[in-house]
Protein backbone atom coordinates (compact mmCIF):
# COMPACT_ATOMS: atom_id res chain seq x y z
CA UNK A 1 0.00 0.00 0.00
CA UNK A 2 1.95 3.03 -1.20
CA UNK A 3 -0.82 5.44 -0.17
CA UNK A 4 -0.15 5.05 3.56
CA UNK A 5 3.33 6.57 3.50
CA UNK A 6 2.04 9.35 1.28
CA UNK A 7 -0.81 10.12 3.69
CA UNK A 8 1.59 9.99 6.62
CA UNK A 9 3.92 12.43 4.86
CA UNK A 10 1.04 14.80 4.14
CA UNK A 11 -0.05 14.59 7.76
CA UNK A 12 3.41 15.70 8.86
CA UNK A 13 3.19 18.72 6.55
CA UNK A 14 -0.05 19.92 8.10
CA UNK A 15 0.79 22.44 10.82
CA UNK A 16 -0.59 21.63 14.20
CA UNK A 17 -2.62 24.19 16.06
CA UNK A 18 -0.48 25.69 18.78
CA UNK A 19 -1.02 27.99 21.68
CA UNK A 20 0.54 31.37 20.92
CA UNK A 21 2.14 33.38 23.67
CA UNK A 22 2.90 37.08 23.42
CA UNK A 23 5.35 39.10 25.49
CA UNK A 24 5.36 42.83 26.14
CA UNK A 25 8.76 44.48 26.16
CA UNK A 26 9.50 48.08 27.21
CA UNK A 27 13.02 49.12 26.24
CA UNK A 28 15.29 51.70 27.89
CA UNK A 29 13.74 54.55 25.84
CA UNK A 30 10.23 53.63 27.00
CA UNK A 31 9.12 52.22 23.63
CA UNK A 32 6.78 49.25 23.91
CA UNK A 33 7.32 46.23 21.67
CA UNK A 34 5.33 43.02 21.41
CA UNK A 35 7.08 39.80 20.50
CA UNK A 36 6.54 36.05 20.58
CA UNK A 37 9.80 35.43 22.49
CA UNK A 38 10.83 37.03 25.78
CA UNK A 39 13.87 39.30 25.61
CA UNK A 40 16.13 39.53 28.66
CA UNK A 41 16.98 43.22 28.19
CA UNK A 42 13.37 44.42 28.38
CA UNK A 43 10.89 45.04 31.14
CA UNK A 44 7.48 43.49 30.81
CA UNK A 45 6.00 40.06 30.81
CA UNK A 46 3.44 37.75 29.31
CA UNK A 47 0.42 39.32 27.61
CA UNK A 48 -3.02 37.76 27.79
CA UNK A 49 -4.25 37.51 24.18
CA UNK A 50 -7.51 35.71 24.77
CA UNK A 51 -10.59 37.15 23.06
CA UNK A 52 -12.49 39.84 24.92
CA UNK A 53 -15.70 38.43 26.42
CA UNK A 54 -19.05 40.00 25.67
CA UNK A 55 -20.76 42.37 28.07
CA UNK A 56 -22.54 39.46 29.70
CA UNK A 57 -19.17 37.89 30.50
CA UNK A 58 -19.89 34.74 28.55
CA UNK A 59 -18.05 33.77 25.42
CA UNK A 60 -20.32 32.22 22.84
CA UNK A 61 -18.75 29.76 20.42
CA UNK A 62 -19.57 30.36 16.77
CA UNK A 63 -22.77 28.64 15.84
CA UNK A 64 -23.23 26.54 12.72
CA UNK A 65 -20.70 25.39 10.24
CA UNK A 66 -18.69 27.49 7.84
CA UNK A 67 -20.92 26.66 4.87
CA UNK A 68 -24.00 27.92 6.71
CA UNK A 69 -22.23 31.09 7.80
CA UNK A 70 -20.99 31.65 4.25
CA UNK A 71 -24.48 31.14 2.81
CA UNK A 72 -25.91 33.55 5.38
CA UNK A 73 -23.26 36.15 4.53
CA UNK A 74 -23.97 35.85 0.79
CA UNK A 75 -27.71 36.14 1.46
CA UNK A 76 -27.15 39.36 3.44
CA UNK A 77 -24.96 40.71 0.63
CA UNK A 78 -27.65 40.00 -1.97
CA UNK A 79 -30.35 41.55 0.22
CA UNK A 80 -28.19 44.63 0.74
CA UNK A 81 -27.57 44.98 -3.00
CA UNK A 82 -31.29 44.60 -3.73
CA UNK A 83 -32.12 47.20 -1.08
CA UNK A 84 -29.62 49.63 -2.60
CA UNK A 85 -31.11 49.05 -6.06
CA UNK A 86 -34.62 49.77 -4.74
CA UNK A 87 -33.43 52.94 -3.00
CA UNK A 88 -31.65 54.10 -6.16
CA UNK A 89 -34.74 53.41 -8.29
CA UNK A 90 -36.93 55.36 -5.83
CA UNK A 91 -34.44 58.26 -5.84
CA UNK A 92 -34.31 58.27 -9.65
CA UNK A 93 -38.10 58.31 -9.83
CA UNK A 94 -38.35 61.14 -7.28
CA UNK A 95 -35.69 63.15 -9.10
CA UNK A 96 -37.49 62.70 -12.41
CA UNK A 97 -40.71 64.05 -10.85
CA UNK A 98 -38.83 66.99 -9.32
CA UNK A 99 -37.13 67.82 -12.63
CA UNK A 100 -40.49 67.70 -14.39
CA UNK A 101 -42.02 70.02 -11.78
CA UNK A 102 -39.00 72.35 -11.99
CA UNK A 103 -39.36 72.57 -15.78
CA UNK A 104 -43.10 73.20 -15.40
CA UNK A 105 -42.58 75.96 -12.84
CA UNK A 106 -39.72 77.52 -14.85
CA UNK A 107 -41.84 77.73 -18.02
CA UNK A 108 -42.87 81.33 -17.50
CA UNK A 109 -46.53 81.11 -18.51
CA UNK A 110 -49.46 81.29 -16.13
CA UNK A 111 -49.97 78.19 -13.98
CA UNK A 112 -53.41 77.13 -12.93
CA UNK A 113 -54.75 74.49 -10.58
CA UNK A 114 -58.23 73.10 -10.10
CA UNK A 115 -59.80 73.62 -6.68
CA UNK A 116 -62.24 71.33 -4.86
CA UNK A 117 -65.27 72.82 -6.67
CA UNK A 118 -63.66 72.21 -10.07
CA UNK A 119 -62.86 75.86 -10.73
CA UNK A 120 -59.58 76.99 -12.26
CA UNK A 121 -57.39 78.94 -9.82
CA UNK A 122 -54.22 80.66 -11.00
CA UNK A 123 -51.04 80.38 -8.92
CA UNK A 124 -49.60 83.78 -7.99
CA UNK A 125 -45.95 84.61 -8.65
CA UNK A 126 -44.88 84.54 -4.97
CA UNK A 127 -46.19 80.98 -4.53
CA UNK A 128 -44.56 79.94 -7.80
CA UNK A 129 -41.17 81.41 -6.83
CA UNK A 130 -41.39 79.83 -3.37
CA UNK A 131 -42.21 76.38 -4.77
CA UNK A 132 -39.51 76.75 -7.43
CA UNK A 133 -36.94 77.43 -4.67
CA UNK A 134 -38.15 74.38 -2.73
CA UNK A 135 -37.89 72.12 -5.78
CA UNK A 136 -34.45 73.48 -6.64
CA UNK A 137 -33.31 72.79 -3.06
CA UNK A 138 -34.67 69.23 -3.22
CA UNK A 139 -32.93 68.63 -6.56
CA UNK A 140 -29.51 69.08 -4.91
CA UNK A 141 -29.53 65.46 -3.72
CA UNK A 142 -30.28 64.19 -7.21
CA UNK A 143 -27.46 62.73 -9.30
Amino acid sequence: MPTRPLLFGLLLLVPLVGQAQMYKCVDERGVTHYTDKPRPDCKGGKVDIRPIPSLSGQTVPPSGDVATQDAEFKRRQIEGAQSQEREKAALDQRCARLRQEYDFLSYGGRISQTDAQGRRVYVDDATRVSRLAQVKDQLRVCP
